[in-house]
């Protein structure tokens, strides 16, 4: 099963187990509730095999060029500024060529033959909370000075559930991708994976490009994600972005709250550092705010899932970049040439691609599917020296007169 799948099945076999209902666990998968219906009735009567996607094995339409280029002439010739919607419909049922909407306005585009509409603003809503526990939780950082003005600023990163108001914080000195990951290990380790993040468009979370957004809408080809996107993939964390700060207000009144009330006691406490003020949340400060803030959730039931215990979850909560092998089983890495060990170079991974672990205590692994490898450091390779040949000067005489009396050869 893949990632999406397996996701699937861990939330209807709530539904299995009537801990949720049908209608929650669509909203849950991203499915209306329509779609979730008719996925639970596949589930009841195929079992595990019912949430495995009917197209699993076969080629898609985007990968026929033989079928791209016979619609487009077709569209050239009898369609022209048809939309994409209507015109997968008519061909097919007049021509006989099935192409999702969604291929066919890709291919049109491409092509320049059709100008995409201008977005109407969509009308904004209040968003309700969550029902359960678990199912959303919101994450974002506060710079400010908390241990008053005298001292440099610093981060509180915090972490609240949306559904109970219940709050998760750390102190670090920067907001960047190793606090956040520092973050999301002491809370999975307290209260288990979250079902989604809901964070904010910082280059953390998502890549802020928008030119290479638009390369990639039009190549059908994934924007690349984040090393912290990553990580969250492989967890089955969903990310929720919100556009703007008032779309995560839950988070953003009670940084209000804590830079009104956690600096007063930091102040009264004489706490003038970061592990010293982490120690005091643990003990003291997060205890009463979570008993003066939370309330009750709607419905009972948890949705945080447990952490597998075959999982490394410092393994996936790091830095991971990838790299080539040379034929001398070293790979380079941030100015460091790391030497793979004999035991391991029998795997004959000359010119093969291992990932490179950089977790938080800064202690590198090689992985080659899954493998860890042994290694050492290495020398620096030497620097190739380039043999410099002697220059050959070649001597200038002045010209002679001849001799008097010289004719030249007979």
């Amino acid at each position: 099963m893949s990632r999406i799948e397996h996701r699937r099945l861990e939330t209807f076999s709530r539904v299995k187990e009537q801990a949720i209902s049908v209608a929650h666990a669509g909203r849950l998968l991203g499915l209306s509730e329509r779609q979730a219906r008719r996925v639970w009735k596949r589930y009841k009567r195929q079992g595990d095999a019912g949430l495995i996607h009917g197209l699993r094995g076969r080629a898609c339409n985007a990968s026929d060029t033989a079928l791209q280029a016979r619609v487009l002439a077709v569209y050239r010739q009898k369609y022209r500024g048809v939309g994409a919607g209507h015109a997968a419909d008519i061909l097919a049922d007049d021509e006989k060529l099935l192409v999702s909407r969604k291929t066919l306005w890709r291919w049109l585009k491409k092509e320049g033959l059709i100008e995409p509409r201008r977005r109407v603003k969509t009308h904004r809503r209040r968003r309700d909370r969550k029902a359960c526990v678990g199912e959303l939780v919101q994450m974002d950082g506060s710079q400010h000075a908390w241990f008053g003005p005298e001292v440099s600023n610093c981060v509180l990163f915090v972490m609240i559930d949306d559904a109970s108001s219940r709050v998760w914080a750390r102190f670090y000195q920067t907001e960047d991708t190793a606090s956040a990951f520092d973050l999301l290990d002491g809370y999975i380790r307290r209260y288990g994976l979250p079902q989604a993040l809901y964070v904010d468009k910082d280059s953390i979370y998502t890549v802020n490009d928008e030119k290479l957004a638009q390369n990639c809408r039009e190549s059908g080809h994934k924007m690349p994600r984040t090393q912290f996107g990553r990580a969250m993939e492989e967890l089955g964390i969903r990310i929720q972005l919100a556009h703007s700060p008032q779309a995560k207000g839950r988070v953003e009144r009670v940084h209000g709250t804590l830079q009104d009330r956690l600096v007063t006691e930091l102040r009264l406490a004489g706490i003038k550092n970061i592990v010293a003020a982490n120690g005091y949340l643990d003990r003291v400060f997060l205890k009463r705010l979570n008993q003066l803030i939370g309330i009750a959730p709607l419905e009972r039931a948890d949705l945080h899932r447990r952490v597998p215990e075959a999982l490394a979850l410092a393994d996936i909560l790091c830095v991971k970049e990838r790299r080539t092998v040379g034929l001398d089983g070293c790979v380079s890495f941030r100015g460091q040439l790391l030497q793979i060990d004999k035991p391991c170079t029998r795997m004959a991974l000359g010119r093969r691609h291992v990932e490179v672990l950089v977790p938080r205590d800064g202690r590198l692994k090689l992985v080659y599917k899954g493998v860890k490898l042994i290694w050492s450091p290495a020398a620096v390779r030497p620097a190739k020296t380039v043999e410099c040949k002697p220059k050959v000067v070649h001597s200038i005489t002045s010209p002679t007169k001849p001799q008097a009396g010289y004719r030249g050869s007979a």
